[in-house]
């Protein structure tokens, strides 16, 4: 068995340390002591192949960015077309009315002008009940229908305009009647 030290006296053969303060108080001393550690390693050096992956990283974002607001903002305010909102009144006039024969009906100039064969003795167009469909969407005035109708073969080629729109016509018995209808400036 060993003595035990006295005080005075250093502890140079003690194996166990001294301590003059409870465990928990000691930690917590041990830990306000040393500073945080904090690693100096310096920053990675940005060469020119970072930069230009960044770069068109931040250029595509862009431009998807600007394809959605474009898109946003074309949906909202459609750019305004003429043959598009508006249809020509003769477009109209071939959707409600029709033909039988797809050269009894001809749309030309992008819409502004109509051309109608009628039915005659010796070849096939549109009925009259077809023209009338027609007439009657084009608002043709009474003035200008009962011209048309007392048209002669003799007369050659009649005309008449209202509201926008020119109309000629001829008429033989055998070709039937034959109008085109023109949009005026």
């Amino acid at each position: 068995m060993t003595d035990p030290m006295p005080p005075d006296q250093p502890a140079e053969h003690s194996t166990a340390p001294i301590q003059l303060m409870p465990p928990a108080e000691a930690a917590n001393l041990a830990d306000a002591a040393e500073p945080d550690r904090v690693d100096h390693r310096p920053a990675p050096a940005l060469n020119g192949r970072t930069i230009l992956l960044i770069a068109a990283g931040a250029l595509v974002a862009l431009m998807v960015a600007g394809t959605g607001l474009f898109l946003a903002l074309s949906e909202k305010n459609p750019v305004p077309s003429p043959l598009v909102e508006k249809k020509s009144p003769f477009v109209l006039a071939k959707e409600k009315c029709g033909s039988t024969i797809g050269s009894d009906v001809e749309l030309g100039d992008e819409g502004r002008t109509l051309t109608l064969h009628g039915d005659g003795e010796e070849s096939s167009g549109l009925s009259f009940d077809k023209l009338e469909c027609y007439w009657s969407e084009l608002k043709m005035p009474d003035s200008v229908k009962e011209e048309l109708l007392a048209t002669r073969a003799l007369d050659g080629r009649q005309s008449g305009d209202w509201d926008g729109v020119h109309a000629s016509w001829s008429y033989h018995p055998d070709n039937g009647l034959q109008m085109v209808f023109t949009l005026s400036d």
